[in-house]
């Protein structure tokens, strides 16, 4: 793995935390059917540290012509990141391909006390490989042994296939400078207190062996699988949560519903 700590312009160990941080933060909120109609949305979220507010972050998927686009802009608002100036930007551009998006180029640039880092993924798919190069020219030629996704393209095909009935929730996601095997389990059925009202969610947890760490995001069917909360951290360290605000699903504005207290009052009235 690439080392991230050989930084001479402030601590290490801060700045490779507040990275890890930025990235965990930025990037968990994730991704049979085909993709015949993906709908254009965005999406802006709160982001909470040990339940302070410490950031914020939009997502937005465009269509131009048959190539799509995500983004997903990210920064400090509050506390230490706010301080630090953190900020992470995120872009992939794909087509779709036998029913499902297949990416072209991702790009990620993040910035934290300023200092740079940023890296391109660009997938070649006729030779079945990834070349990902960094800014310090540093370059890792990667043999893609199955379909791989960058992180944005991972959320975009998780909401696809939790429309399967048994979803194959199995995928290969590029890092900065290797193929990482992620494995996902769905949890049961939950109704969700957010911010758009009273939702029901299919909460999906990363599988992780012998580690104190999880990752938990809770998708709303009825809103094309997006998520609307993620957690991540560590059963005994920081608590970390992405929390929706707003969205816009194919150029409408969603109008918050009533709350899971009024849904639960008008439930009890019903004979």
């Amino acid at each position: 793995m690439k080392n991230h700590c050989n930084y001479k312009l402030m601590d290490t160990c801060t700045h490779s935390r507040m990275r890890a941080l930025l990235a965990a933060l930025l990037t968990m909120a994730w991704t049979g059917s085909g993709f015949a109609d993906i709908q254009p949305y965005s999406a802006r979220y709160s982001i909470y540290r040990n339940g302070k507010l410490t950031g914020k972050v939009e997502v937005k998927l465009e269509q131009q012509g048959d190539s799509f686009t995500i983004r997903s802009e990210g920064r400090g608002t509050h506390g230490l990141a706010r301080i630090l100036r953190a900020r992470d930007n995120e872009q992939v551009t794909g087509r779709v391909r036998d029913g499902r998006f297949m990416p072209d180029q991702y790009t990620r640039h993040t910035r934290v006390a300023g200092i740079d880092d940023r890296w391109i993924a660009e997938f070649d798919w006729v030779s079945s490989q990834v070349n990902v190069i960094h800014d310090d020219d540093e370059r890792f030629e990667l043999a893609m042994t199955g379909e791989a996704l960058d992180p944005l393209s991972l959320k975009l095909e998780m909401r696809r296939r939790l429309d399967d009935l048994e979803p194959d929730l199995r995928f290969l996601m590029v890092e900065e400078d290797e193929l990482d095997a992620q494995n996902f389990r769905i949890l049961r059925t939950e109704w969700l207190e957010t911010s758009l009202g009273c939702l029901e969610t299919t909460p999906v947890e990363k599988i992780r062996t012998n580690s104190k760490r999880y990752t938990r995001a809770w998708h709303a069917h009825e809103l094309a699988n997006i998520e609307v909360r993620v957690e991540h951290g560590k059963t005994d360290g920081n608590h970390l949560e992405m929390r929706i605000t707003e969205l816009i699903l194919n150029d409408e504005s969603v109008i918050p519903r009533p709350g899971c207290s009024a849904r639960q009052t008008a439930k009890g009235t019903m004979p």
